[in-house]
């Protein structure tokens, strides 16, 4: 990779000034970053974490922003968005090779419109591919870390993880601890009819569509080994708890709705639902919602 004319190929690279934070994370609230980058290729994208860690520039990289809480405060540094780092391609009769900036739902469009099933089970999650690897999210007893064959990342270097080498655990990959970005996934599938695959993505979002309404990251805590976090949480008697404009789901233990536009409410209630908690059962509930900058 030649940087010798940086300027030049970072004109090539979207990018947006006093970039939003609440305009683009599912909570909406957060303050704004100077620049972000909106890379349209895996090489652009290594470039461009490049050129950041070269330039000892503090950075964020920011998927669908579904599983994120910002601080109220204006972000000292740059945004690196994989909005854009998007595409589905079928590289054999049971592997897709998934850019990291692709959305959930639109990877379940091309695996029903091409007759691929295996991935249903993550209907309806407001997430980027390359958000999920890495926080090994899913849903309904299942985990992405099951379909996942191999990570392509960048750490200064272009690399090919397997799913062994990511360490895939509770709500969590390696590359939660490591410096680096996530350009794509190759995913293991398996060949079926189209309809049955449509059938199957629709009886997955007929489950969660019984899910909290409402601005919120999902859910909030990590479960703790067999035990749900949303029972620990209702147990304890904290359903409907408020601070400011965030509360706890009535319905659901484990999502916080954000009723106002700060990231103080919510990260305060966060706290607050964490020390009742332990007072109460004695258990220490771990975060799975991930913070942006000083809060």
């Amino acid at each position: 990779m030649n940087f010798n004319d940086v300027s030049k190929f970072l004109e090539c690279v979207p990018k947006e000034d006093n970039f939003s934070f609440a305009e683009n994370t599912t909570y909406g609230t957060g303050g704004r970053a100077e620049i972000a980058y909106f890379p349209k290729y895996i090489r652009q994208a290594a470039f461009v974490y490049s050129y950041l860690v070269n330039e000892n520039i503090n950075f964020v990289i920011l998927g669908n922003g579904s599983n994120i809480l910002a601080s109220d405060k204006n972000f000292d540094g740059a945004v690196i968005s994989t909005k854009r780092l998007s595409g589905v391609y079928r590289v054999g009769i049971d592997k897709l090779f998934c850019r990291s900036g692709t959305k959930v739902s639109a990877l379940l469009k091309y695996c029903a419109d091409k007759g691929l099933s295996g991935l249903e089970y993550l209907a309806g999650i407001p997430a980027s591919v390359g958000g999920l690897v890495y926080m090994n999210g899913g849903a309904g007893g299942k985990v992405i870390a099951q379909n996942v064959l191999n990570v392509k990342l960048f750490d200064g270097k272009i690399r090919n993880f397997s799913n062994n080498s990511c360490q895939f655990g509770n709500k969590y990959s390696i590359m939660r601890d490591i410096n680096s970005i996530i350009l794509g996934v190759m995913l293991k599938v398996e060949p079926e009819k189209c309809e049955k695959v449509k059938d199957n993505i629709v009886l997955f979002l007929e489950k969660r569509s019984c899910q909290p309404k409402g601005r919120s990251c999902g859910c909030v805590f990590k479960n703790v080994g067999a035990l749900g976090a949303g029972k620990i949480i209702d147990e304890a008697g904290l359903k409907g708890l408020s601070v400011g404009n965030a509360q706890v789901s009535s319905e659901h233990g484990n999502f916080i709705i954000n009723y106002g536009s700060d990231s103080a409410d919510v990260y305060a209630l966060v706290k607050e639902v964490k020390r009742r908690v332990f007072e109460r059962t004695g258990i220490v509930l771990e975060e799975e919602v991930v913070y942006i900058g000083d809060f």
